[in-house]
């Protein structure tokens, strides 16, 4: 059965949209985790360090309303989008891939490591700097891939410096990985909407 002008239109667009791995990152997902983040570990260091909360890390719960808030935002955005790229799929797997690791490397730490909590934020930038860095790559966006690489250099020093001060490495790392790239990537984004 030959397709109609209007279907082959559509194959058409979806093919070239596909083929030129068209840019569609507008930074809001770096930005809201970014803040998020940066929030949480400088909540973190004031209550632990100058006012001595015996549980500095409640302030973390925060992130799980913003990763429900990202389930749905996510969904929406999905269910709105005409053509879905290449690369959106990719980048989709590399932040999964993320969580997965982040789970398995928590659940390895506090299973294994006596006084797990010392080294929570050293693997937590890690495994922060693995999906920046490949973000970048697969966006071909240099701040990222330069966020990636600023989290592995911050995990190496972090390990000389007490864990008390680790949260200030990762309001650091994001700022560095996802606040400065987020702003960057929206700005692109826009020029490009023009």
């Amino acid at each position: 059965m030959p397709l109609t002008e209007k279907q082959s239109l559509t194959i058409i667009e979806e093919m070239i949209n596909k083929a030129r791995n068209q840019f569609s990152e507008d930074g809001f997902i770096y930005l809201l985790w970014g803040w998020v983040i940066l929030f949480c570990s400088i909540s973190h260091f004031v209550l632990d360090v100058i006012i001595n909360f015996k549980q500095p890390w409640y302030v973390w719960a925060i992130t799980w309303f913003v990763a429900i808030y990202m389930i749905f935002y996510m969904r929406r955005k999905e269910s709105r989008q005409k053509v879905k790229t290449y690369t959106q799929d990719i980048l989709k797997f590399v932040w999964l891939s993320f969580v997965i690791m982040m789970a398995i490397t928590f659940f390895m730490l506090q299973r294994f490591v006596p006084e797990f909590w010392k080294y929570n934020y050293m693997f937590i930038l890690l495994c922060y700097g693995m999906p920046t860095f490949l973000s970048g790559i697969i966006l071909q966006f240099r701040p990222l891939i330069y966020g990636g690489i600023l989290c592995w250099i911050l995990a190496i020093f972090s390990g000389f410096v007490n864990f008390h001060y680790h949260p200030l490495f990762v309001a650091i790392a994001v700022i560095g990985a996802w606040i400065v790239p987020g702003y960057l990537l929206r700005a692109r984004f826009k020029r490009e909407m023009i």
